[in-house]
């Protein structure tokens, strides 16, 4: 691959891993400075009854996740737990899907699957790192 393009698309997947991180940083927040409302969502959406101090806790080992993710660390198996884990959360609301007017906003989840899934795919050719290059 011509150097020109690998620079392209370097930077064009670092930032699709920022936009990501952005997304899956608010969720993790979400389960440290709102616990409440990570534990109605867990049990609604996934069935997975957990206590406020559990999704804390839950959502501190998500940020520590998301710092490995977002340097571009041990991709296979980081890139691969994102498409993983954006996938459960975007099939898990199919029920939302069926009733597309109402809540338009799931939609969103779609193409962010695909990002996360081209940024798997393509995992090889990200080679941007965060503070060097």
């Amino acid at each position: 691959m011509d150097q020109k393009l690998q620079s392209k698309l370097s930077i064009s997947l670092l930032s699709l891993r920022i936009g990501i991180f952005i997304v899956f940083l608010f969720w993790g927040l979400d389960k440290i400075l709102v616990p409440e409302h990570a534990v109605r969502v867990l049990s609604g959406f996934y069935g997975i009854k957990i206590s406020e101090s559990a999704a804390i806790a839950l959502g501190v080992a998500q940020m520590v996740f998301l710092g490995t993710f977002l340097l571009g660390m041990w991709k296979k198996i980081t890139y691969g737990a994102i498409f993983l884990l954006h996938a459960s959360s975007t099939l898990s609301s199919f029920a939302k899907y069926l009733d597309p007017f109402s809540n338009l906003l799931f939609f969103a989840a779609w193409p962010m699957l695909a990002a996360c899934f081209v940024l798997y795919i393509l995992r090889d050719y990200d080679t941007y790192v965060i503070g060097k290059k």
